[in-house]
């Protein structure tokens, strides 16, 4: 009777050890401002406090770490325990991870100039005739790619937005790509306002998702859609937006 009791002890000391275990996740981002960026040695922005928010409301812990887009990818593949935001959620992506979300709506553009009125756009074939700055390992540079769009040709690859600004600025491109988030910070960045530019094609309207690591417990996903679930298009997510689009 007692060698069972001391089973039955053992093994479920082992399972609170493990469901423990899980809850000091790591979560893998990139700087890209307003959505995620590095502020007084904090890692803050409208994505941040809706992932924090949803780990939060599920009853986890995470510690956050901030890396170049391709480093935090490979990472998040890696480890454990371990997600990454923001994703675009695409086909090649999709067996890669476990997904959570939709986290944040958003529509993404290219940009060109306000006065570049020789750039008129309709569709992808007619940006070929152009060159737009995009960023390394970003779905859209991907997509653009798997397009027929040659680097150093259609398109020029940086590795983060504050060079992809920078050089479309200094016009050494045609185009530039971003969402409302995004392109509004780079603007403001750069001390210019959205008058500054303007869209020139709508390529699409979709989702941002936060993604966990394949070997993350289907438990542990589990509980952060729930929480994602709650948060989406409620007041806190609204609140966080205009916080962050005010500054």
């Amino acid at each position: 009777m007692n060698r069972y009791v001391v089973i039955i002890t053992i093994s479920l000391f082992l399972s609170l050890r493990g469901a423990s275990a899980a809850e000091d996740l790591t979560i893998y981002t990139e700087p890209l401002a307003p959505v995620h960026f590095e502020q007084d040695g904090h890692i803050v922005g409208i994505a941040t406090e809706i992932v924090r928010e949803i780990v939060r409301r599920a009853g986890y812990t995470a510690h956050f770490e901030m890396y170049p887009w391709n480093r935090a990818y490979y990472l998040v593949q890696k480890n454990p325990d371990s997600l990454i935001y923001t994703l675009n959620r695409t086909r090649k992506r999709e067996h890669l991870f476990k997904w959570i979300g939709p986290i944040l709506h958003k529509k993404t553009y290219l940009y060109k100039l306000r006065g570049r009125d020789d750039i008129q756009l309709k569709n992808f074939e007619d940006a070929k005739e152009f060159t737009t700055a995009v960023i390394l390992g970003h779905s859209l540079t991907l997509q653009l790619k798997d397009l027929g769009f040659h680097d150093g040709k259609q398109i020029i690859i940086t590795s983060n937005k504050t060079i992809q600004t920078k050089v479309f600025l200094e016009k050494r491109c045609d185009l530039i790509t971003g969402n409302e988030y995004t392109i509004y910070r780079a603007m403001q960045a750069a001390g210019l306002t959205m008058e500054a530019v303007k869209p020139a094609l709508l390529l699409g309207s979709s989702s941002y998702y936060l993604g966990a690591s394949l070997n993350t417990s289907d438990m542990v996903v589990n509980r952060l859609q729930k929480a994602s679930q709650s948060l989406l298009d409620s007041r806190f997510t609204q609140d966080v937006i205009r916080k962050y689009m005010n500054q």
